[in-house]
């Protein structure tokens, strides 16, 4: 496979994965990971380096979704700036998230990055930053 059809994959991976978040599809979202993806939320409440959560393999990333997807009644990740590197396995997204949580109607929004490390047309690691300031105003996170 040429450099230009990996990349292409790559980010057609990336993209049709934040689609599948946006309209809720967990069946779609795992069409398009490895059985053994990771997926680390890298933002810290606490102010440290250590992510606030890690998890491991398809089971237990769309599990966190499963819990978390009905909590949130409009997900849209909007503004999308993509970068491809050079060999194409790996594909940044920068957006801006747009939601509204359903048991309060309140918004939240944040700013994102998005890391996905590609193999074979499927994600196989996701590392997601995000602005922890923003999700303890919105989710009542706590901090420190």
């Amino acid at each position: 496979m040429s450099t230009a059809e990996i990349r292409a994959h790559s980010v057609e991976a990336a993209l049709a994965y934040l689609d599948a978040f946006e309209s809720g599809d967990v069946e779609k979202m795992s069409d398009v990971l490895t059985a053994d993806v990771v997926h680390t939320l890298a933002m810290s409440f606490d102010g440290g380096v250590e992510p606030s959560m890690v998890f491991v393999g398809r089971d237990e990333v769309l599990g966190f979704f499963c819990g978390m997807l009905p909590r949130v009644s409009r997900r849209d990740v909007i503004d999308r700036r993509v970068t491809v590197s050079a060999d194409g396995d790996v594909v940044f997204v920068e957006a801006v998230g747009d939601a509204v949580l359903a048991d309060s109607g309140a918004p939240y929004r944040n700013v994102y990055v998005f890391k996905f490390e590609c193999a074979d047309g499927r994600v196989r690691r996701l590392t997601e930053y995000a602005n922890p300031v923003s999700a303890h105003k919105a989710l009542n996170v706590p901090l420190g």
